[in-house]
Parts: structure tokens; sequence; C-alpha cells
């Protein structure tokens, strides 16, 4: 007969006491055994709720022992024996299935006494902070980095590039209440594992479109040409009667739409795609990692263990913006072309980025990072020993209610499991407080460096830059400022609400102040003001890029090529502001860092639409020179300082909400509770915030890239209603 496993085995000699048992009869059971000869072995020593439990075998040929309580012997059979110690750990309301399973660090046979220093929380913590460090900085770092450069290079608008970003919820939709409720009974850090390689597959997958599609060219200008500049071109009674000559360029421009379509719906299809694969991976690491380090620590430890593992998620946004603010300074096509024949530089409005080699390099790391995982057992029994013994004496509140063996074994249960939770009233006011604190985040955050390019006119790296430099890490610094004072005041769940209506007191506080730090308008000829009004004119009116002085060039609204003109007034292109000639100046020029020529500054001539100034007396020439009209604001400064503070403000409340959370539900309950409240959240704040806020953000869009008469990427805003908009929509779900 096979030999019964020993349980949560120590180096404790036989006749070492944890704790004296109380008067009466014995209730420690010393289990001798007895062959046909006298050569005994004890295997060791286990214990349960602080009571020594002994196992001792003999030779495998030994069939049975003699168990001994008080004064009362009888025969049984080490079978009898293994099924009693299973009932022990029943009692003491823990699956005896999980202490039976291998509990050694490794991969498959191969366990040896190196990794075993390995299988502790501690080592758990440390590579799911890896893990979620890498996995945040793909879905809300690195993505919201390249957004407006994937607007540009497929030509969308917000509301589509809204509607991908809000894809990762739908995934971890589709997967949450399925792992969440399974997932607590099976091999929680393979689960994991598995969820950091459906990650990694989806960031290769984002990459796609890049190599599906054509190589990128600039649409609407000439900007290789010697002989054209995207210039007024007006065509003469000569050119009318050439055979095959057309009468505008627009309609040039409409027969282009037959024999140019540019099927760009698959590689949306893609990346959408792409977005559910990572969120299905993303979340196992957020539901059943959480639950995992709960069940291994003490509950006055838990708070601030697991603000870790959030602090690093949000850590992860620093380096994805980081990461997209370094790869956007080369061309999408850097390896494949030589974008300097283009003559553009990072600064150009047309310049779209290598938004695609962030996800390249992502998905290779994190390969790397799941397979640890597949290494830790399914339980820590050192880690779970000591916190039942830490756990001893302490109230049933305080530790919660013993498990439910049946909880998370059938399917059938889950809408028993659903209803018992809806009944629950703080675990739901809990939950949609989360939503209205989520919903700001994951909207704010997704088009936050859109909104720093666009209000303060800084290249898209900067905006990177900024945003994972001073945003992420007030965010970062709120997560650990809430986890550490939990522990410290030891709040209880009415402690943290208290705390949370403070903190979300103080932030509205400062998104107030945000409202008022912004910049005016760009003076942009038929976009923020009309062509014939001057500096100082203010009048109201719609956004119209054709006029009488440039009707007759049909220009196009495919790309943006901004020149400032002598009035002082910027104009959308050169051919909108009716210039019929150019010339480039060698002498005035754009450099990189290297010193290396990138582009040379043009000069426009004959502009009919740089009028004089109504203003003044002064009458103003009809040129322009490449590039927008400098423009002033001297509020970013105090931007960035207000930001800090608001998310760090609205990042703190996380880790009280959480620990209401799962305060407020059964031990069993926790890691269903957690899916659950992850269903709702995407209900009410993952998935439709980041669709309104891109809606909202489109409403104030002035000028449509335009193709075929259908409506691409927006090109230019009004920055005074995004800033309202954008920051009241913050302040109202606030």
């Amino acid at each position: 007969m096979a030999e019964p496993r020993t349980l949560l085995s120590t180096a404790l000699p036989p006749t070492v006491q944890i704790d004296s048992p109380p008067p009466g009869p014995p209730n420690t059971l010393e289990l001798s055994a007895i062959g046909k000869n006298d050569n005994m072995e004890q295997d060791g020593i286990f214990t349960i709720s602080g009571q020594l439990h002994t196992v001792a075998t003999t030779p495998s040929d030994l069939n049975e022992t003699v168990m001994t309580n008080d004064s009362q012997s009888e025969f049984v059979t080490t079978t009898d024996i293994h099924e009693r110690q299973r009932e022990q750990l029943r009692e003491a309301g823990f699956d005896p299935d999980e202490f039976e399973e291998g509990r050694d660090c490794g991969y498959g046979k191969c366990r040896p006494d190196c990794m075993q220093t390995c299988a502790n929380i501690k080592m758990f913590i440390f590579v799911m902070c890896i893990l979620s460090l890498f996995s945040g900085s793909i879905s809300a770092g690195y993505f919201n980095s390249v957004i407006t450069t994937v607007e540009k290079r497929f030509e969308i608008g917000s509301s589509l590039s809204g509607v991908i970003a809000a894809s990762f919820e739908f995934g971890s939709l589709v997967a949450v209440i399925f792992v969440s409720y399974f997932g607590a009974r099976r091999h929680i850090p393979r689960l994991v594992g598995i969820g950091g390689l459906l990650i990694s597959l989806g960031a290769f997958m984002f990459t796609l479109p890049h190599f599906l599609a054509e190589s990128y060219t600039i649409k609407g200008g000439f900007i290789n040409s010697t002989e054209h500049d995207n210039i007024c071109k007006i065509p003469t009674s000569t050119s009318l009667s050439q055979p095959g000559s057309t009468a505008t360029l627009g309609s040039a421009a409409m027969m282009n739409c037959v024999d140019s379509e540019s099927g760009n719906g698959i590689y949306v299809f893609i990346l959408i795609l792409a977005q559910v694969l990572v969120g299905v991976g993303g979340t196992p690491i957020y539901t059943l990692g959480t639950t995992y380090i709960d069940n291994h620590v003490p509950k006055d430890k838990a708070p601030s263990l697991i603000a870790f593992i959030y602090a690093t998620s949000a850590l992860g946004p620093v380096v994805g913006f980081g990461l997209g603010a370094l790869l956007l300074q080369y061309y999408v096509d850097a390896f494949s072309y030589d974008y300097r024949t283009l003559n553009l530089t990072t600064e150009d409005p047309r310049w779209v980025g290598a938004w695609w080699g962030g996800f390249l390099l992502f998905g290779s790391v994190l390969i790397l990072i799941a397979i640890p995982f597949f290494g830790f057992p399914k339980t820590l029994h050192a880690d779970l020993e000591a916190k039942i013994l830490k756990d001893k004496g302490k109230t049933e509140s305080e530790v919660g209610e013993p498990k439910d063996d049946e909880y998370g074994k059938t399917i059938k249960d889950i809408p028993r499991a659903v209803c018992s939770l809806l009944r629950n009233a703080i675990y739901l006011l809990t939950c949609f407080g989360v939503c209205c604190e989520l919903a700001i985040v994951s909207g704010f955050l997704t088009f936050l460096a859109k909104y720093i390019e666009h209000q303060f006119s800084i290249n898209k790296s900067q905006a990177n830059l900024f945003t994972g430099g001073i945003a992420i890490p007030g965010a970062v610094l709120g997560v650990l400022l809430g986890g550490f004072l939990m522990r410290k005041l030891q709040l209880k769940p009415k402690g943290a609400i208290q705390m949370t209506l403070i903190l979300n007191g103080l932030a509205i506080g400062v998104m107030v102040l945000l409202l008022f730090t912004g910049c005016e308008n760009r003076k942009i000829a038929g976009a923020t003001m009309p062509y014939s009004a001057g500096l100082d004119d203010s009048l109201e009116f719609e956004a119209n890029l054709t006029s009488s002085c440039n009707d007759a060039c049909s220009c196009s609204t495919r790309a943006i090529d901004l020149i400032c003109g002598a009035n002082d007034i910027t104009y959308f292109s050169p051919c909108h502001a009716g210039c019929t000639h150019f010339y480039a100046n060698n002498n005035d020029v754009v450099k990189d860092d290297s010193d290396r020529v990138l582009s040379n500054i043009k000069n426009y001539t004959d502009c009919s639409c740089i009028v004089t100034n109504s203003s003044t007396d002064i009458i103003v020439s009809q040129l322009a020179r490449s590039g927008p009209c400098p423009h002033e604001c001297k509020n970013f400064v105090y931007f960035m300082i207000l930001l800090f503070g608001a998310t760090f403000l609205t990042a703190g409340t996380q880790m009280p909400l959480l620990m209401v959370t799962m305060r407020s539900v059964a031990e069993e309950e926790r890691s269903f509770a957690l899916g659950m409240q992850f269903v709702i959240m995407r209900l009410l704040a993952y998935i439709p915030s980041p669709i309104m806020f891109g809606n909202l953000i489109d409403t104030t869009c002035l000028v449509w890239q335009k193709h075929c008469e259908a409506n691409g990427s927006c090109l230019v805003y009004n920055i005074e209603q995004f800033r309202f908009k954008y920051l009241g929509e913050f302040l109202q779900v606030e």
C-alpha cells in the first residue's frame, strides 16, 4: 500500500509542542507506527490551527498502523490515517487537494534545490510586479502614446480610436467571469503565466497592420517636387485645351477615390482584435493574482503588499509613454525608406513615427516574464502555515468565515454566486464608486497625451514624455500612499470610505483650477478666424477653409501644411493661402542633433489670401514662410503641477476601495467578487469611457481630413472647447 504523503512537513523534533492543549482529553493525535520489527521511522510534523500533528510511516511493506488517543487503541490502515488528515484540513477551512499537490518550484520533473528558495510569496509578488509593469506599459501607456499617430497613419477619428482603446475592456469582459469563478480553485500562477503569453500574442498582433499595409505616403502635398509644393495651381486656358486635361485638381482627386481606396478597415479590425487579446490576458493578473497574495499573507499586511502590484501597474505607463516618445522620433518606415528625402521633421504635422516598434519589443519581453509563473506551486505551504498561525486567535470578522469547500466547482453555481453578490449592498456601492473613479482614469488617460500635444502646441514625443514623466508618477505615488495609510492607520472599511471621500474632494478642487490653465486658439485663417478678419477680430463664424481668394485653387484637405503669413496669421497650407510661387533659401534650414540638414525653410510669394491687417494702416506684402506663426502660452508649467496633484489624489483612492471590496465578501468569494467588479467596471467605466471621451473630443474638431467626401482624422481643433469639454467631463464624473 502506498504511503500517505506528509502534510506541512517541518524540521521540528517529535517532542516539540507548539501550543499546550487545554485541560481535558488530549486533542492532539499522536500517530505511531508498529510493524513486523521495531524499525520505526517518523516522516514529519504538520500543524493545524496551532496544534501538533505527527505522521510516522513504516517501511513500504507495512500495511497497518496503530493510532492512540488517550488510552484507547485501534488498528487502522494507512489509508484511514490519510483520510483523517484530509478531514482535519477540511475542518480548518482548507482544500486537502491543494496540500497534496506538488509544493516545490520547478518545471515538470526538474525541481532542483536551488529553485526552492523562490517558493515564497515575496518572490511571487516580485514577478507579479514585473508582469504588471509591462502589461500596464502596453494597455495604459504605449498604446495611448501612439494613438494620434495611429489615427494619422490609418486616417481615422478619435471616435474610432476610442473604440480600439475600449476593445481591451471587451476582451477582459469576455474572460473575467469564468476566470475569476473557476480560476480560484485552479493553479493560479499558471493561469497568470498564460495571461502573460496572451498579452504577448496581442502585442505582436498590433504590429501586423504595419507589415501588411503598403508604405506610408504623405498625402495632400508635393513635398518631393521642385516644381510644386502644395501651392495654388489655377488652370489656364492652355492647359484646359490639352487632351486629357481636367478642369480642377479636385476632380482629379475624386478620380483617385476609385483607384486608391485606402482599405484601412481591415487594419482597424486587427488592432481591435489585438486589444481584445491583451484584455483577456490581463484578466488573471488583477483578479487571481491579487487573491493568491491575499490567501498567503496575514490580513493586516495584504493592503500594502497588493499596493505594490497596483503601483507598478500604474508605473507601467511611464515606461510606455517613455518608449513611445523615443520611437516616434523615428520615421514609420525608417528601416525601409530614407525619410530624409521627404524634407520632413518631427515637428511637421505630417510626420508619422515608428508606432509599431514598441509592441514588438513588449511582446518579446512578456514571453520571458511569463515563464517564471509556470514554475510556482499551486500553494505556498510555508507562507500559508505562517498565515494560519498569525491569524490564530483573531475574531471571525478579522479572519473571515470558513471557506465553502463546494464553491466554484460547477458552472451551474454561477447564478447563485452572482445573486449573493448582488444582495451585498456594501459591495455594490463600492463597485459603483470604483466605476466613477476608473471612468475618469480610463477616458482621461487615453487622450491625455493628445490633449497636451494640441493644447500646448508641442510634438508627440514631448507630449508623451510629459505624460509619462509627470502624470503617471503622481498616480504611482497615490496608490502607494493609499496602501501605506491603510496599513499605518489600520483602517476598517468605514475609515477607508471616509479616506476616499476626502481625497475625492481635494481632487475636485484641483480639477477646477486646471480648467483655467490652458491656451488660446492659434489664429488660423478659415479655421479659428475668417480670412478677412484682422488680428483683433473675434467674430463668431463657422470654419471654412475655402474663400474667394483660393476658391479656384482646388486645395486638398488630405494633410495639413501650416505656413505663417506676413500678417502673422497662420494658414492651413500654401494652397489655402493662395500662394502661386515659392523658393527655398539654402541658408535657412532645419537641422537635427547631428547637424544634418533635414529641410529647407521655404518662402512663398504672391499669396492672394494674405491681406492687409484691417486694424492698422500697415500694408502687408503677400509673403509667407513654411511653419506656423509663433504661439505664446505661459500656462504649461502650472498645468503640469496641477495635473500631478490631480492624478496623485485620484489614484490614492484605489487601495481603500479595493480593500473595502475584498473585506465585504466571504473569503471563497473574493476572486469572483473581484471578477464581477471588473465586469461592472468594464460595462460602466472602461468600455464607454474612452468612446465617450473620443466622441466629446471629435465635437471640438474644426477641420477634418477629407478623402472621397469622408472624414479621416482631425487636423485642427478648437483647443479652448477641447479644454473645457475634456477637463469638464473629468470634473463631472469625479
